[in-house]
C-alpha cells in the first residue's frame, strides 16, 4: 500500500512502481486525493496471500547456533580503480537509455502510444511577432504554446496516450532531451498509412529556402544542426529515425507501448500570393506538422505531414489553437489502426 502525496498522479506513481497504469486505476479507481490509501497489487493476489498466511502454521523458533572459533583476519581487498571521465562519457554516449529491467505481465485494458512532440529547435514562423503582441505573451512562448496544444490533442479514441510533455513525469524535461538525442532528421518520401490515406499536401515553389534561411537566422540557430525545414517536393516530408537500438524496447518495457507518434517539426508560413481580403491585408497563412508513426517493432507505419490553411488578420494565440489543433492532431492520428473495442 502507499499514501498519496501532493503533487502524485497515476502517470507517476505507474512509473516510480513500475506498475501498468490501466491496474492502478482498476485497483484503486479513477481519482485520487491526497491522502488516500493506494493498493498497489491486484485484490485477488492480496486475498490469496492473506489465506495463505492465516493457514501456514507458526514457525518455529530458530535453534541457537554453535559457537565459532573467530577466523584469522583477512586483507581488505583493494577497490576497483575508479573510471576515467574519457571512459565514463564513452560508456554514457553508447546507451542513451539504461537496459531495460524485466517485470510482470502488463495489465492493459487498452491499446498505447506515446507522444512525442517536437523539438522546440524544429519551429520555424515568420508570424510570431503578431500572434506574440496580439496575445500579449513573450514571443518565445508562442512556439510552446503550440507545442503543448497539439501534444495534449494527441489522445486518440480508443487508446491511452502516455505523454511527456506537461508535468506528467518529474524527470519529463531529462527524458525529452535523452530522446531527442536518439533521433535523426531528414527529408523522406511520404508513407502513406495503411489504416487511411492523408490528402496530397501541395507546397508552392517560390521562396521556400530563402524564408527558411531567414527564420533561422532571426531565431539565432546558426549553431544548430543544418536542416532544411520545408519540404518542397509534394511527395516529401521531414521524417525520422532512430538511431538507438536500445530506444523502443526501453520505451515499450516501461510504458507498454504499441505505437509511437513522433511529432518532427512544426511550421507558420503567410502565403502573402493568396489574398483573402486585399482591403483588410488579409493573406492565407499555413500550419503544418510533419510526423511519424512508428509501432512497437520499429516499423515504419507512416510519414507525412498535414497542412492547415488559416487567416493571417487573426493572431490571438488562443483563438488560432482552438481553430487550426483539433484538426491537425485528428488528421495525424487517423492513421493509426482502428483501437480495438
Amino acid at each position: 500500500m502507499y499514501q498519496v502525496q501532493q503533487g502524485d498522479t497515476y502517470y507517476s506513481l505507474s512509473r516510480r512502481f513500475s506498475i501498468p497504469l490501466d491496474s492502478l486505476q482498476t485497483w484503486n479507481g479513477n481519482t485520487l486525493q491526497i491522502g488516500q490509501t493506494l493498493y498497489l497489487t491486484n485484490p485477488n493476489t492480496r486475498e490469496k496471500l492473506a489465506a495463505t498466511t492465516a493457514a501456514a502454521p507458526a514457525a518455529k523458533p530458530a535453534p541457537k547456533p554453535a559457537p565459532v572459533a573467530k577466523a584469522a583476519a583477512t586483507p581488505t581487498p583493494k577497490p576497483a580503480p575508479a573510471k576515467s571521465a574519457a571512459t565514463q562519457k564513452a560508456v554514457e554516449s553508447t546507451s542513451a537509455f539504461p537496459a531495460p529491467e524485466p517485470k510482470p505481465a502488463a495489465y492493459k485494458t487498452k491499446s498505447r502510444i506515446l507522444v512525442v512532440p517536437f523539438d522546440p529547435h524544429l519551429y520555424f514562423s515568420d508570424a510570431d511577432y503578431e500572434i506574440a503582441r496580439q496575445s500579449r505573451i513573450p514571443r518565445q512562448n508562442v512556439r510552446h504554446v503550440f507545442r503543448g496544444r497539439l501534444n495534449a490533442m494527441m489522445a486518440p479514441e480508443g487508446y491511452e496516450t502516455i505523454h511527456l510533455l506537461g508535468g506528467v513525469y518529474r524527470d519529463s524535461v531529462s527524458e525529452l532531451s535523452r530522446l531527442y538525442k536518439s533521433l535523426n532528421y531528414g527529408y523522406a518520401d511520404n508513407k502513406q498509412s495503411r489504416f487511411n490515406h492523408q490528402p496530397e499536401v501541395k507546397e508552392d515553389k517560390g521562396g521556400m529556402l530563402n524564408w527558411v534561411k531567414d527564420q533561422k537566422g532571426k531565431l539565432g540557430l546558426k549553431g544548430q544542426p543544418a536542416v532544411l525545414p520545408v519540404a518542397q517536393d509534394p511527395d516529401k516530408h521531414f521524417g525520422v529515425t532512430v538511431k538507438n537500438p536500445e530506444f523502443f524496447s526501453y520505451f515499450n518495457n516501461q510504458y507498454g507501448i504499441d505505437y509511437y507518434v513522433f511529432i518532427n517539426q512544426f511550421e507558420v508560413k503567410t502565403i502573402y500570393e493568396n489574398c483573402l481580403d486585399r482591403a483588410a491585408q488579409n493573406y492565407q497563412r499555413d500550419f503544418t506538422v510533419h510526423y511519424s508513426i512508428y509501432d512497437s517493432k520499429g516499423e515504419l507505419v507512416s510519414g507525412n505531414k498535414v497542412k492547415v490553411p488559416y487567416e493571417s488578420n487573426i493572431n490571438d494565440v488562443q483563438r488560432i489553437v482552438s481553430d487550426s489543433m483539433p484538426n491537425m492532431a485528428k488528421r495525424v492520428l487517423s492513421d493509426l489502426p482502428t483501437a480495438k473495442k
